[in-house]
């Protein structure tokens, strides 16, 4: 990947750069690539601040997220969480029948409770370090493609009522899309054991009651050496294992901070440290401010 790598804060600022008409709500942007002239040689390496999520018939395209590559006519379904580096490339010619849509929106604009992290907890299928694309079968694609559809229609009509039905369609959407990622045919496109083993360690932080553990715990949930999973966490994603768990941890101690009533102490503890003033210096060290700046900060 080349150097050059865009952050957008800002949707409308990726919409300009696709060529894509801007948004019509802060929260929540979607549209239909074959209603619009955008710019299909866009091929910027870029990250932002909010979740995309995009679904294609018949586009012969390639996403990578991090150092994984997803072709797109195999895998229609493309998840990409806040902070991935993403790169778009179209591989010659589209089906005649090509369809496809892109959707982004802020975690904001979903009521899940803990913010972004609380976001991962109820949709595992976003995740912020392994491949992002999964092969649908026939029918999977029927149903998606039907509330692509819905959610597209409401956001073209923009009344009164769009944003709160866009705001169902999409709840509806992602827990049916959980449900048949986790009990049909459908897999991750996962292409080594690296990719399964980074896979399973993110799902096992995201689910741990207490996240700051040593490797050696979560090594031992998946029955691996810890020398071991660190060399596929290292091969899969380029980060270490301890990266990974500071990520999450980080993301958590955000989201508890905003959205819990319970004191910095009370915080610290849940989170797995024994001492509040090292959680402050944990938390300073990877933000710049400490938990108290941050909780109050508006």
């Amino acid at each position: 990947m080349s150097s050059v790598i865009t952050h957008y804060s800002d949707i409308d600022d990726m919409l300009k750069d696709i060529n894509l008409p801007l948004m019509k709500h802060p929260l929540v942007y979607v549209t239909r690539f074959e209603d619009h002239d955008f710019n299909e040689n866009y091929s910027g390496i870029y990250t932002h601040d909010y979740f995309e999520f995009s679904f294609s018939l018949g586009y012969n395209a390639s996403v990578s997220v991090g150092q994984q590559t997803s072709n797109i006519l195999e895998d229609s379904l493309v998840f990409i969480s806040p902070g991935q580096l993403v790169k778009w490339d179209k591989n010659g010619h589209t089906q005649n029948a090509a369809v496809g849509y892109i959707l982004l929106f802020k975690p904001e604009f979903l009521l899940f409770g803990n913010g972004v992290f609380g976001f991962y907890k109820q949709f595992p299928f976003f995740k912020r370090n392994t491949s992002p694309g999964y092969r649908l079968t026939a029918d999977q694609k029927i149903m998606i493609q039907s509330f692509f559809e819905k959610i597209n229609e409401e956001y073209d009509r923009n009344d009164e009522n769009s944003l709160e039905i866009i705001r169902s369609y999409l709840t509806i959407l992602l827990f049916n899309t959980k449900r048949m990622l986790e009990f049909s045919a459908a897999k991750s496109q996962l292409r080594t054991r690296a990719d399964e083993i980074t896979y399973q360690f993110e799902n096992a932080i995201i689910q741990a009651k207490h996240k700051r553990q040593a490797i050696k715990h979560y090594a031992i949930q998946l029955n691996i050496s810890p020398i071991y999973l660190s060399e596929c966490i290292k091969k899969s994603t380029g980060k270490t294992a301890k990266q990974i768990i500071d990520e999450y941890l980080i993301l958590e101690s955000k989201s508890l901070l905003k959205q819990s009533s319970d004191s910095i102490a009370q915080i610290a503890y849940m989170l797995g440290f024994e001492d509040n003033s090292n959680f402050v210096k944990y938390f300073k060290k990877h933000t710049g401010v400490t938990p108290k700046m941050f909780k109050e900060k508006p």
